[in-house]
């Protein structure tokens, strides 16, 4: 049975779609924007969802989570996501097991209510749940870690549904500059993880 993910947000349950057949990510190409020069690329095109996304930075962990914090555990391993959006040469991804976590690099994101999406499995216990959050600066400057949602997953890799980040408004730099710059930080709840994540996106001008 396909394993699905749901993205829980405030006081509702979202079911993620779990879409079958391939999955190549339309390549939408690069362009200049407030962030500077990005790629955009379309990987979650073939789940009905035509929105222009940026890759991570090392989001498909290709480079073993270059500049990506790692502790408890967190790693690179073998075995990338079976849809191959960002490519089907692809041969990582990220495991989480209990009591890991995993923060991006900062990267800079726009102003208007920017969304992340990415690729995840469990193959642990059906407890478990991944906590995904941000880490900005709020308007007095302070470093703040905002919760964006938990995801649950199954036994296959399934795309989560897409994550509103809305800690962006929250920002001086964003007020001045129309960006602001983000860290995400995964982590898995519950004994017995067996998460693993793989080609992190963000939308960095959602509606763009």
């Amino acid at each position: 049975m396909i394993g699905k993910l749901c993205v829980c947000m405030a006081a509702f349950v979202c079911a993620a779609a779990a879409a079958g057949g391939s999955a190549l990510a339309g390549t939408t190409g690069a362009t200049t924007t407030a962030c500077g020069p990005v790629l955009f690329e379309q990987p979650f095109l073939p789940w009905l969802d035509p929105a222009a996304y940026v890759l991570a930075p090392d989001g498909a962990f290709e480079q073993g989570g270059a500049g990506w914090k790692l502790s408890g555990g967190a790693k690179a391993v073998s075995g990338s996501e079976t849809y191959g959006v960002h490519n089907p040469n692809d041969a990582l991804s990220l495991s989480l097991p209990s009591g890991s976590t995993a923060t991006t690099p900062s990267m800079c994101i726009g102003l208007d209510a920017p969304t992340a999406r990415f690729f995840a499995v469990n193959t642990g216990s059906v407890l478990s749940t991944l906590r995904v959050e941000v880490i900005h600066r709020n308007l007095l400057g302070l470093t703040v870690t905002t919760p964006v949602g938990v995801v649950t997953g199954g036994s296959s890799w399934q795309p989560t549904l897409p994550l509103p980040v809305l800690a962006n408004v929250l920002s001086l730099n964003v007020v001045a500059n129309r960006t602001t710059q983000v860290s995400f930080r995964f982590t898995p709840l519950g004994s017995s993880s067996g998460w693993k994540i793989d080609d992190l996106y963000v939308d960095p001008f959602k509606g763009s």
